[in-house]
């Protein structure tokens, strides 16, 4: 087992922990703040070791990755020309082939939608990340900043493109982390977390209840996605969650117990999908041929750190409640949101950023609860390390309203076929590391994205 010396919890992170507050910013402040997300794509990015890995798409319900290398550098600049900052465009081919993501339900619907698409030369697409550089940085030097910047500014557009590299940031440290290792050389200074080896108490934590107010209001200081503004009240009884993120130690067990070879812990379409893929374990850890598992991090291969938090999609975190029997569940939104406030309460320094494995401190989960040195009887890893499955699908808050510039951001999630996650993981930055941040996914999905177990007192 790798075992490293465990660091003080302070630790210098690859992201900016501070988002631009929209009353009191300057263009220098833009400009650093569009820097560092730019350059950690670009950095994540020239971890290929060989271009021909861009025509590959190493996770079959998403694009190639040479889609991703375009796709934040078009968004941006159609953006600004929607809001009149950029009048011209750099190559219009570019700029209708790269607009839009995917989010298919079979590999098949998206080699449907795909197949006939002629990708650029690699070279080409660097070249105009080059020319969309040099032209956001002239709309940040050129343009009046006017503050507050809300959400009919002008600059808003520029913020919604630096927020959404900060999103593909994450999206794509997971499709890479999918690729054969030998394609990928991890960057200089990148880090991966320590590990002790041993697998920590998992307490119940009783969480009093209160009532919850759901939603960013409209005039907040930082920029928001349409989904987290709404107003919404929710009356959370007392209840039980567990003090950590389950661990991988702990999600081995019910590997061991057979929690895969037993239809009774998975209802008829997690089981279909476990059956057609042949799921035997969580996608990122290796059986070798003696029965151990080791562990793929985004660049390596790793032994199977047991106090890291084990990442599952929702189909594995619900089959492995029902295996723990009783009442056992996953959080609901509002629950998360009392846990976190009361967690923060009864919490030293709780405020500080380097309580949270967030902002790319590690480019890895961490042993759960290490950011948690003054807890006292709270939840660890509520914000960071990984993201949290909810047993709440993804829904709109009353007064939700889409935002012209990016009408489908939301909205057409809201099917009742995309589970909600909160807390961010370790790869999130920007304002989608704030808590308010409501994140979702396809029950089937994967992301940097765990769970702990909850359960009610009634």
């Amino acid at each position: 087992m790798q075992t490293i010396s465990k660091p003080k919890t302070k630790t210098a992170k690859l992201a900016f922990t501070q988002v631009p507050k929209l009353d009191n910013c300057s263009q220098e402040t833009l400009q650093n703040y569009f820097e560092n997300s730019w350059n950690l794509e670009e950095t994540l990015f020239h971890s290929l070791i060989s271009s021909d890995t861009f025509y590959l798409n190493p996770d079959s319900l998403r694009n190639k990755l040479i889609f991703y290398l375009g796709h934040s550098a078009v968004f941006y600049i159609n953006k600004l020309i929607r809001v009149g900052l950029l009048e011209n465009r750099i190559n219009s081919q570019f700029e209708i082939l790269f607009e839009l993501g995917v989010d298919p339900e079979t590999p098949d619907e998206l080699e449907n939608a795909t197949k006939d698409i002629n990708w650029p030369d690699v070279s080409q697409v660097w070249e105009y990340r080059e020319k969309a550089k040099a032209e956001i940085t002239k709309v940040i030097k050129n343009t009046p900043l006017n503050l507050p910047i809300n959400q009919e500014h002008p600059m808003w557009a520029l913020l919604m493109g630096i927020e959404h590299s900060c999103i593909h940031f994450e999206t794509s440290s997971m499709l890479l982390r999918q690729l054969p290792v030998d394609k990928l050389q991890r960057p200089e200074n990148w880090h991966y977390a320590p590990t002790n080896g041993k697998i920590p108490d998992n307490k119940m934590r009783k969480i009093p209840g209160g009532v919850v107010k759901l939603g960013k209001k409209d005039d907040d200081l930082t920029f928001g996605w349409d989904s987290e503004y709404g107003s919404l009240e929710v009356e959370v009884k007392p209840f039980l969650a567990s003090e950590n993120l389950i661990t991988n130690g702990e999600f081995l067990e019910f590997v061991k117990a057979g929690g895969y070879e037993n239809p009774d812990y998975w209802n008829l379409e997690s089981w279909s999908w476990k059956e057609l893929y042949n799921v035997q374990h969580p996608k990122f850890w290796i059986l070798e041929n003696n029965g151990k598992y080791r562990y793929r991090a985004v660049f390596d291969e790793l032994d199977l750190p047991l106090d890291w938090p084990a990442e599952v999609n929702y189909y594995e975190a619900i089959a492995y409640c029902r295996w723990k029997g009783g009442n056992t569940r996953l959080m609901t939104e509002a629950e998360w949101n009392q846990a976190l406030i009361f967690s923060q309460e009864i919490s030293e320094d709780s405020s500080l950023e380097n309580n949270y494995n967030l902002n790319i401190s590690f480019i890895s989960p961490s042993p759960v609860g290490m950011f948690a040195n003054n807890q006292k009887s709270g939840l660890s890893d509520l914000r960071g390390n990984v993201w949290e499955w909810l047993s709440s699908t993804f829904y709109p808050l009353p007064g939700f309203k889409t935002h012209h510039l990016y009408e489908e951001q939301s909205a057409p999630f809201f099917d009742n076929k995309h589970q909600m996650m909160l807390g961010g993981s370790w790869a999130t930055n920007g304002t989608m590391a704030l808590p308010c941040y409501r994140n979702w996914f396809r029950p089937f999905f994967y992301q940097h994205v765990g769970f702990r177990i909850a359960e009610s007192l009634d």
